[in-house]
């Protein structure tokens, strides 16, 4: 290899780096109430405090009644609800991988670039969640079944083992995931994201459901369930989340 090509290899790769460096230089905790824990890497857990900063890996826990808001570095915010875990990603790429959610219950609010979509994914133990700059909540609960419910925009929820069968849901919509379904049909639900998981839902509706999927489907893709793909979750008027982490009621 020249001495002239190796300086531009190098460039090129610690390029691929700035992403990841840039987060977890600027994202940072922005508010909290009661306390927050950090898992960072072998390290022993420590308490966070206000503007210590986020990195790639770092495992967040909230205990009971506590409430703690992350700033991320593209100007959006993840609010995490009491007895809930985290794991922040950071990924690159042109899909983001923000962060997993183990348990409990979290409100995201993902900043536009200049008006256009800002690509991020975030994952729970059977759900991904792809969203291009809105405002959702997503809940976790003890037996994985996740609940996605959106304030603005469109969000895709698909099961994390068939991510190509997916439900777009939008404002007042809510969606929940059981491992080894596919995601339900759209539900509205009544008041805010965050409370979604109490609220009593509505059935959309066959057509209206499909109409709402159709908004956001590449042409030619056919509508309904794939063949060999597993059914749907049944039509639901509560989320049944055996648990219900999030802000006090």
């Amino acid at each position: 290899m020249s001495v002239s090509v190796r300086p531009l290899l190098l460039a090129a790769f610690f390029t691929t780096l700035l992403p990841v460096a840039a987060l977890s230089q600027t994202a940072k905790l922005a508010s909290l109430t009661g306390a927050i824990s950090l898992k960072r890497g072998a390290a022993p857990s420590a308490s966070l405090q206000i503007n210590d900063p986020i990195r790639v890996g770092d495992e967040l826990i909230t205990g009971e009644n506590s409430e703690a808001v992350i700033q991320t570095g593209s100007g959006g915010t993840v609010r995490i609800y009491p007895d809930s875990h985290v794991v922040f990603n950071g990924g690159t790429g042109d899909l983001r991988d923000l962060l997993h959610l183990f348990l409990g219950s979290i409100k995201v609010h993902i900043e536009k670039i200049s008006g256009r979509p800002n690509p991020n994914k975030l994952t729970t133990p059977t759900t991904v969640i792809a969203v291009r700059g809105t405002t959702f909540s997503v809940f976790v609960d003890e037996a994985d079944i996740t609940l996605v419910a959106v304030d603005e925009g469109l969000v895709g929820v698909s099961n994390i083992n068939l991510a190509g069968d997916e439900v777009i849901i939008g404002a007042g919509q809510r969606t929940f995931v059981r491992r080894g379904f596919r995601p339900a049909l759209a539900q509205r639900f009544a008041g805010n994201s965050e409370r979604a998981d109490a609220s009593p839902g509505r059935a959309l509706g066959r057509e209206r459901a499909m109409a709402v999927q159709a908004r956001s489907d590449p042409p030619g893709k056919a509508l309904g369930r794939p063949a060999g793909v597993p059914p749907s979750n049944p039509p639901f008027s509560a989320p049944g989340l055996r648990r219900r982490p999030g802000p006090p009621r």
